[in-house]
C-alpha cells in the first residue's frame, strides 16, 4: 500500500502526540497528574478510591495516568471493537462493553471515584455527559469525587478545527443545563453552581471543586457528600 503524503504527515503528528503524552507522563505534567496533585493538596487518599470511567475509549491516554494509583478501577465503553485495546492497556481494570447511559440507571456497583471522559459535541441523541444526571448519582458512595470533561468556551482555533462543536443543538442543551442565556460562554463558577444544584437535587452537597485545563477541554474536579437526613 502506498501511502500519500497526507497520510503520512497525518501519522506522524499522532506519533508526535503520543510521545508529548508519554513525556508529559513521565514528567508528571500531564492534566489528569494536576488534577491528581489537586486533590492530594485536598486530603483525599488516592489509594483508596474505587474508580469508575465512563466513554472508556482505547483506555491509552488520561486513564493510564491515575490506574496504577487507585484501588480499584471499572471501565465502560460501548465499542466492542475496542475492547481487545482496553484490556491490553488497562489489564488491572474491570472492562465492560456497555451502553453507559442505559448502564447507569441500572447498575448497582457503588465508587467514590467517577471519571467522565465524554465526547465533546452532539452523538447518538446525546450532548456531553447532560443526559447522565441525575442517574450519575445512583452509582455514587456517601463521599465521592466526580471528574468531567466541560467546556467553558470555544476558541476560533477550536471551532476552525471542530466546527461540529457548539451546534445549534449542542447549544440549545447547554442553555437547558446550565441555564444560562450565553451557551457559548458559561464561567466555569456558572458551571460549578450548575453541578451543585444538580447534586443537591439528588441529596448531596457539594464540598469543593477546582479545575485543570487540557486545551479548550477542561477538567472540572467536584467533592460531593450525600447529605445526612435526621
Amino acid at each position: 500500500m502506498v501511502v500519500g503524503r497526507g497520510e503520512d504527515l497525518a501519522i506522524h503528528a499522532a506519533s508526535l502526540r503520543d510521545i508529548l503524552r508519554s513525556t508529559r507522563r513521565l514528567l508528571a505534567l500531564s492534566p489528569t497528574q494536576k488534577v491528581l496533585r489537586g486533590l492530594l493538596a485536598r486530603g483525599v487518599e488516592l489509594s483508596s478510591l474505587r474508580a469508575l470511567e465512563l466513554f472508556g475509549g482505547r483506555g491509552a491516554y488520561h486513564t493510564l495516568d491515575y490506574a496504577s494509583r487507585i484501588l480499584t478501577l471499572e471501565v465502560w465503553e460501548i465499542n466492542p471493537l475496542l475492547e481487545s485495546e482496553l484490556r491490553r492497556n488497562l489489564p488491572m481494570a474491570k472492562i465492560r462493553i456497555v451502553d453507559c447511559y442505559a448502564e447507569i440507571k441500572q447498575t448497582t456497583g457503588r465508587f467514590d471515584f467517577l471519571v467522565v471522559d465524554n465526547p465533546m459535541s452532539v452523538y447518538d441523541g446525546h450532548c456531553e455527559h447532560f443526559d447522565l444526571f441525575p442517574d450519575l448519582f445512583r452509582v455514587a458512595c456517601d463521599e465521592t469525587i466526580v471528574l468531567l470533561d466541560v467546556i467553558p468556551s470555544l476558541p476560533q482555533s477550536a471551532r476552525n478545527k471542530y466546527p461540529y462543536i457548539f451546534n445549534e443543538e449542542q447549544r440549545r442543551r447547554r442553555r437547558a443545563f446550565y441555564q444560562t442565556d450565553h451557551p457559548d460562554n458559561v464561567p466555569l463558577e456558572s458551571m460549578v453552581a450548575a453541578y451543585r444544584r444538580h447534586a443537591e437535587s439528588a441529596g448531596f452537597d457539594l464540598k469543593w471543586s477546582f479545575a485543570v485545563r487540557r486545551h479548550f477541554v477542561h477538567y472540572l474536579a467536584l467533592k460531593i457528600s450525600r447529605r445526612v437526613v435526621f
